[in-house]
């Protein structure tokens, strides 16, 4: 079972969620709860749950500054939860690689497709990370098995919409952008990405990225800043986070294990 810690100040809020959600639906279970994220902070450290969900505010710590703090050493995956839609918390959140901000109340949708994204990261972390103990070329293999399978459509708007990927992966990428240039709804190209895939959109992007990041890396003349840039991170910060999630190592550490 992939573990879940939920962190929420408010109690009937907390355990709420805890209670009907039906966490089994995608293989899930909640191991603890925490009221504050200095708790969470402690429980996440003690027991590396695989997903936190984390409110933003609450006393003692925020729940921002318990993601920054565990996105340096943890491999959590986290989905944000709160009351504000506040541009700012949802930048940051994400920069610190939650793959979902939720605005409350949010509906049994939105969470499940939450959940999904989560769930998703999980796994591909899992299976990346049992490549660690093996070369860079397996490793790299490992990649290029794992995105194979978005190879097999042959649905042209996918084909079209890989294309894209594989082309524009350097700038800033989006979805809403790909699909103004196939002539299609968002909604039915995320549906019909994942159903031909398995992969969300951005799911895909973000692994292809990290693949042409791990070659990159392997050149003593390009910095690391300069290897996020080229992958279409303009954060040195944000890339190294997802890096680590995928890889189960840093940047720095991959370069000087595989260099």
């Amino acid at each position: 079972m992939i573990r879940v810690l939920v962190v929420e100040d408010e109690k009937i809020a907390r355990k709420g969620l805890i209670i009907t959600t039906p966490w089994e639906r995608w293989g899930l279970e909640v191991i603890a709860e925490a009221s504050n994220g200095k708790e969470g902070l402690a429980l996440a450290n003690k027991l590396n749950p695989d997903i936190i969900m984390t409110d933003i505010r609450m006393p003692i710590m925020d729940g921002l500054d318990m993601i920054e703090a565990l996105s340096q050493t943890g491999e959590s995956i986290f989905i944000v939860m709160s009351a504000f839609s506040e541009f700012e918390y949802a930048k940051k959140a994400l920069q610190y690689g939650a793959v979902d901000y939720l605005i409350k109340p949010f509906s049994d949708e939105q969470l499940n497709d939450a959940l999904v994204k989560a769930v998703d990261n999980v796994k591909a972390l899992q299976t990346l990370k049992r490549q660690q103990t093996v070369t860079r070329n397996d490793m790299l293999n490992t990649m290029d098995r794992y995105l194979s399978k978005s190879k097999r459509s042959q649905h042209l708007k996918i084909i079209a919409a890989l294309d894209y990927i594989h082309e524009h992966y350097a700038k800033e990428v989006s979805i809403s952008n790909c699909c103004d240039i196939l002539d299609v709804s968002e909604s039915s190209l995320s549906r019909l990405f994942r159903s031909e895939t398995s992969f969300s959109f951005h799911e895909y992007l973000t692994i292809y990225r990290i693949k042409i990041a791990c070659e990159l890396l392997l050149d003593p003349n390009l910095m690391i800043y300069e290897v996020a840039k080229c992958v279409g991170y303009r954060d040195q910060r944000y890339f190294s986070v997802v890096f680590k999630k995928y890889m189960g190592m840093t940047p720095n550490h991959y370069k000087e294990v595989y260099q």
